[in-house]
């Protein structure tokens, strides 16, 4: 097999440009991009749609660089059981995450993590895009909400219960609301959705919120609530000890949800290294009584 162009074309999917892609192999930004044409010439086909100021991927191009990031891993992993990983575990782990939960409770682990095996080190990607794990070469990702079916492997880290909170200083000039369908007579602080999901007692039924602050950032949310500005659907761990505080009140407590949880998701892989089988193993364990 010819492998000429490959490694410059993965390099160019993982780093998003032929000049990041350059600096990374240390060659010429020129080189990457001939080097790339050339492999598209031996395909047939277009596997990077190039424009003046964007480079994306065609469906071709999506589709190659999932298999050869398979393959990619699929070695990595053989050489490293060679040079002896599974004594000791070495190499990188990529993590894709978002919000609090992952800033807070996740960095302090993996930081224990990283203290425990010298050789390993870690990266987190805090986005809000439910990225493509195997195409973008990610190990692992830690997600919030209802899993959607794929063909990921989603592992429950910790439940989060959801509270609605608003602060006493908001509260003064709009009557807290006793049932979910007065929310629309306020002004929600909306995260991803702006439908919100209560228990009625036999089901569960979502509620469609507006209002004039929106953000997908949790803190965000959180000092905008705090300054009065409106009500925030916000997991418990955020807003606890402002409740406790009496910063923040909680509303409508009985019609909260408890269904919610941040999940540990990675590829359904054959071979994986055993860095990340070992973090796998160690989260789960961390998070297990929460």
């Amino acid at each position: 097999m010819n492998w000429q162009g490959i490694n410059e074309f993965l390099a160019v999917v993982d780093r998003g440009s032929f000049t990041q892609a350059a600096k990374v192999l240390d060659v010429s930004t020129s080189h990457i991009s001939r080097s790339v044409s050339q492999l598209e010439s031996r395909l047939g086909v277009a596997l990077l749609k190039r424009t003046t100021r964007s480079l994306n991927l065609t469906e071709a191009g999506q589709q190659y660089a999932a298999s050869l990031h398979s393959i990619q891993s699929a070695m990595e992993e053989a050489n490293l059981a060679l040079q002896g990983e599974q004594q000791e575990p070495k190499g990188k782990i990529k993590i894709s995450c978002a919000g609090d939960f992952a800033s807070k409770q996740i960095a302090p682990k993996l930081a224990q993590f990283c203290q425990r095996y010298s050789q390993v080190s870690i990266t987190m990607d805090f986005n809000n895009r439910n990225v493509d794990l195997i195409a973008e070469g990610v190990d692992l990702a830690i997600r919030f909400g209802r899993m959607a079916d794929s063909n990921l492997i989603a592992r429950p880290l910790s439940t989060r219960v959801m509270t609605l909170v608003a602060s006493p200083e908001y509260l003064a000039r709009f009557p807290a609301p006793s049932h979910p369908e007065q929310l629309i007579e306020h002004n929600c602080l909306i995260a991803v959705t702006n439908r919100w999901r209560f228990n009625m007692g036999d089901n569960i039924k979502e509620f469609k919120v507006a209002g004039r602050w929106r953000s997908n950032n949790g803190e965000a949310l959180l000092q905008a609530c705090l300054s009065g500005l409106g009500i925030a659907h916000l997991a418990y761990d955020i807003v606890g000890d402002y409740i406790e505080s009496g910063k923040l009140v909680s509303l409508l407590d009985s019609y909260q949800v408890a269904d919610n949880a941040s999940w540990l998701v990675y590829p359904n892989r054959d071979l994986m290294p055993l860095r990340v089988r070992l973090l796998i193993d160690f989260l789960i364990e961390e998070f297990k009584s929460r």
